[in-house]
């Protein structure tokens, strides 16, 4: 372990997050003794709810785990959470972000062929999903994502600006912003991919439910659906937290 530091990692869906979890196990840092990919988990394994706690019910849950000498947990969000996080002297905050379309893309591709959605069409998933601006919304939580589209932005970015270690997926200078705010220097770890290191598993899986033409998609590489057809909509209020988060090249 780097330091006795909490590291938070605020860990949106199918933004690089399964990567940063691997680079904390890598370098050393202690994660709740039992977790699913980093975000801690109860003796039977069910993940604890961490989204839903209270201000006062989060930093409680910060000063255990510090108890414990855990030094690495993630959450995929709730506001309450993060407000904590970043109130507490002892947590240090991360989070990583990607392009919105591609986040949007590969999350389609993802629950397809693990067997999470059997929507044929990019469109009819997106629908049925109630896909909408899934980093704003982690973030807010639906109680505060009903605001104005101007406030739950401008709440949103006011939030990730005061996180410690803020990355965007793809960035050249990622490893480095990573080694000089955590001290991490093991970076020979793998990334969590659709198509990648766990692909056999996935085909193995779909094979034995008699998805058979799925498993063939994926044995094959195909990808389905393509940036074009995102709604805008879909994505808006996320690319215009990314504008307003990093700068526009």
């Amino acid at each position: 372990m780097v330091n006795s530091r909490l590291n938070f990692f605020l860990h949106f869906r199918k933004a690089g997050g399964t990567r940063i979890v691997n680079l904390a196990i890598a370098n050393g840092e202690r994660l709740w003794p039992i977790h699913d990919n980093g975000k801690p988990c109860d003796e039977s394994g069910t993940t604890k709810d961490l989204t839903s706690m209270s201000h006062s019910e989060a930093t409680d849950f910060f000063n255990e785990a510090i108890r414990k000498k855990v030094s690495f947990l993630s959450a995929p969000g709730g506001k309450e959470l993060v407000e904590a996080a970043l109130a507490h002297p002892d947590v240090r905050t991360i989070c990583s972000l990607r392009d919105p379309r591609k986040t949007c893309l590969s999350n389609y591709n993802y629950d397809y062929y693990i067997g999470l959605t059997n929507e044929r069409r990019l469109s009819s998933y997106l629908y049925h999903a109630d896909y909408s601006n899934p980093f704003t919304r982690s973030l807010l939580g639906h109680e505060n994502y009903e605001h104005t589209e101007k406030d739950s932005m401008n709440e949103a970015i006011r939030l990730l600006q005061q996180f410690d270690l803020l990355i965007r997926l793809g960035d050249s200078d990622s490893d480095s912003k990573i080694h000089n705010v955590t001290g991490w220097s093991n970076f020979d770890v793998k990334s969590h991919s659709t198509s990648g290191e766990d692909r056999l598993w996935k085909i193995y899986n779909l094979m034995i439910r008699g998805r058979l033409i799925r498993a063939f998609e994926l044995m094959s590489g195909k990808k389905r659906g393509n940036l074009q057809e995102i709604p805008f909509n879909s994505i808006k209020l996320d690319s215009e937290l990314m504008d307003g988060l990093f700068e526009i090249e």
